[in-house]
């Protein structure tokens, strides 16, 4: 079976690196990115040549983004392609929250001070923007019996976020403007975690200017993304 993305879900995946410090080189970051600027709005790529910047770390999000989107492959097709429904599947799902268990919690006390907190900014979340101060942006993840509030949030120009929209956050990174779907999507993927719906009720808030160990990390996202992302960059980067 021949697996291809098209360019919303390779944007969306390379954003949600670009919004935490998982285990890249700059070398494969950019290797992403080049293979990302060369496509136009319709283009699909072999999801191969994705695969193959990351020889050297096989062990990446873009690997597990490609297992975790098999499993919905029909077992016949000639060919799959990724979408971005499968980028928010993947990012909002158990899948992800188990990867990010097994693979943070043996060095997490070097990064962490509250393991609830921690634990929601790994994890891709619904929120609805409630103020817009220049770059910094607070947005609030509303659930059935809560809320946790999301303080300075980054959200490049281009973006132009407004108060009420619904958008897709991931550690300090606003992703993505979310439809109504996808944001029914997302919540019925956290209420069937039930170790993300135990940690949640422990969070009241998060400032993202001084985030667990990690400090600043509205700083850090800010900086991660301008090294591929101009703040004159054309408004195509918001794929709605």
């Amino acid at each position: 079976m021949k697996v291809i993305i098209d360019r919303p879900a390779l944007d969306l995946t390379f954003r949600t690196l670009l919004s935490c410090k998982c285990p890249a080189t700059d070398k494969e970051e950019r290797g992403v990115f080049d293979l990302l600027s060369r496509m136009r709005e319709g283009d699909t790529l072999d999801y191969g040549r994705v695969l193959r910047v990351f020889k050297q770390n096989p062990d990446n999000v873009f690997r597990r983004l490609h297992d975790f989107a098999l499993w919905m492959a029909p077992a016949a097709a000639a060919q799959f392609i990724i979408t971005r429904d499968h980028v928010i599947r993947h990012f909002a799902s158990s899948f992800h929250w188990h990867q990010v268990v097994a693979d943070g919690m043996t060095s997490a006390y070097e990064k962490v001070l509250f393991v609830p907190s921690w634990f929601m900014g790994h994890m891709l979340l619904p929120a609805r923007v409630t103020r817009v101060h220049g770059e910094a942006v607070a947005a609030v993840y509303e659930y059935e019996d809560g809320s946790i509030q999301l303080t300075n949030l980054f959200a490049p120009n281009a973006y132009e976020p407004k108060v009420g929209e619904k958008w897709a956050v991931h550690f300090a990174a606003l992703l993505d403007r979310i439809s109504a779907e996808e944001d029914d999507l997302v919540r019925m993927l956290t209420e069937t975690n039930p170790l993300l719906v135990q940690f949640r009720k422990d969070v009241q808030g998060v400032d993202y200017k001084s985030f667990e160990r990690h400090g600043d990390y509205l700083a850090i996202c800010k900086k991660r993304y301008a090294t591929y992302y101009r703040q004159s960059a054309d408004k195509a980067g918001s794929m709605h």
